[in-house]
């Protein structure tokens, strides 16, 4: 269905699962998978979903969000039913995200987590660290994991699952140097 999408450069499908079901080791679930993170996290740099040392993306309680550990936050914005295919660096949606200024030091960073948190509107558009969970929405996040990765990323939900497992189809647009 996504064979012509995915020949893109920079490009995948993946699948995250709900974290309050197959996360045992916070939740103590009955349905295990053996992956720390029970697969509700996603790290775009280095493909993987195993949580720890570098984690863009969450799924928990039919929500996502970026920014997990540390000094490590994100900004995410759903921009809709758009088509992924569509974004990219030029269009005016990316604009703030492409062109934020990385905070690198300890307190600023946390200013901006907590910014983020709450919520910011810029030029009409609100920006969260979370977001819900919408199938057939395309969203924008910038993730900054301190010393390791800043991306920016076009996403979009796909499909959601009896599992409350989602299908998401994802583009990176740009990767920071830090």
């Amino acid at each position: 269905m996504f064979r012509d999408f995915l020949r893109g450069g920079n490009t995948g499908l993946i699948r995250l699962m709900p974290r309050e079901k197959y996360d045992s080791a916070t939740y103590r679930t009955k349905d295990v998978i053996k992956l720390r993170g029970g697969g509700a996290y996603y790290w775009f740099a280095e493909l993987t979903h195993e949580y720890g040392y570098g984690s863009d993306l969450q799924l928990e309680l039919n929500v996502l969000s970026v920014g997990h550990a540390g000094i490590d936050y994100g900004i995410l914005t759903n921009l809709g039913d758009v088509p992924l295919a569509d974004i990219d660096l030029k269009d005016p949606r990316t604009a703030f995200l492409a062109k934020y200024e990385t905070r690198t030091s300890e307190s600023k960073a946390r200013t901006e987590f907590y910014r983020f948190r709450e919520g910011v509107t810029i030029d009409g558009v609100l920006y969260q660290s979370r977001l819900p969970l919408v199938v057939n929405s395309t969203y924008l996040m910038r993730s900054i994991i301190q010393y390791e990765s800043d991306l920016l990323v076009a996403f979009r939900v796909v499909r959601k699952d009896a599992d409350g497992s989602a299908i998401i189809l994802w583009k990176r647009l740009k990767r920071y140097i830090l």
